[in-house]
């Protein structure tokens, strides 16, 4: 079953759409609550432990919303880690919204990743345009749909298929062979615009600009 979910990361007090594009089966978990005895909470192996972001609990407009009704975060801060090599305590970094195990640390949400589920490293600002992806993954400003059909007749915001094309905005710094050789970095240069495949990678909207993260293995084709 092919699923769209759409997700929202609130960084410097501005909302970022994040729609995540894959097949999936949709489960509900609950968060698990530490005891209130434990203090700390020590990842193990290539985990880290990440404190979410604060849902926004208004609407645009300044309504009150249920909790039913409030978006779940993908972004947050490492509080911990245990051996990994991307990502250290004290980033802000964004994450796939079906990744991870949520947990309820002294009654703040956090959630307990794997370093390979979280997807890029924002800088100060928080800008999506400025995300450091990880791994063997690649940010892409994706390309603007046509306005117009080939006759001049202007399309409707929702019609047609959006492009599946953009320009490389920066790159992961590469993953290591599972056999354990050099780590290996994308070999896609910036500024290049590629082709990727149509349900793949997590897509993000700032300042009406849409972008996208996927791995190098969904990229198709380089175009000219």
């Amino acid at each position: 079953m092919q699923a769209t979910a759409f997700a929202g990361a609130n960084v410097s007090g501005k909302r970022i759409a994040v729609a995540s594009t894959r097949r999936c089966s949709h489960v509900v978990r609950a968060a698990v609550a530490v005891p209130a005895q434990f203090k700390a909470v020590t990842p193990v192996g290539d985990r880290v432990l990440v404190k979410v972001d604060q849902e926004e609990g208004k609407s645009t407009g300044g309504v009150l919303l249920p909790t039913v009704a409030q978006t779940k975060q993908t972004a947050g801060s490492i509080v911990a880690a245990g051996d990994v090599n991307l990502v250290k305590s004290g980033d802000r970094v964004v994450y796939s919204k079906y990744a991870g195990t949520e947990v309820q640390v002294s009654g703040q949400e956090h959630v307990l990743l794997k370093e390979e589920d979280v997807i890029g490293v924002l800088p100060s600002g928080d800008k999506i345009s400025s995300m450091k992806p990880l791994g063997d993954r690649v940010l892409i400003k994706c390309a603007e749909a046509e306005k117009k059909t080939a006759g001049g007749v202007l399309l409707a915001s929702d019609s047609g298929d959006k492009p599946n094309f953009g320009t490389v905005v920066s790159v992961g710094e590469g993953k290591k062979p599972e056999d354990g050789g050099e780590q290996v970095k994308p070999n896609v240069p910036v500024g290049a615009t590629v082709m990727y495949s149509k349900y793949s990678g997590t897509e993000y909207e700032e300042d009406d600009v849409q972008y996208i993260v996927v791995r190098e293995s969904d990229i198709l084709a380089a175009l000219a």
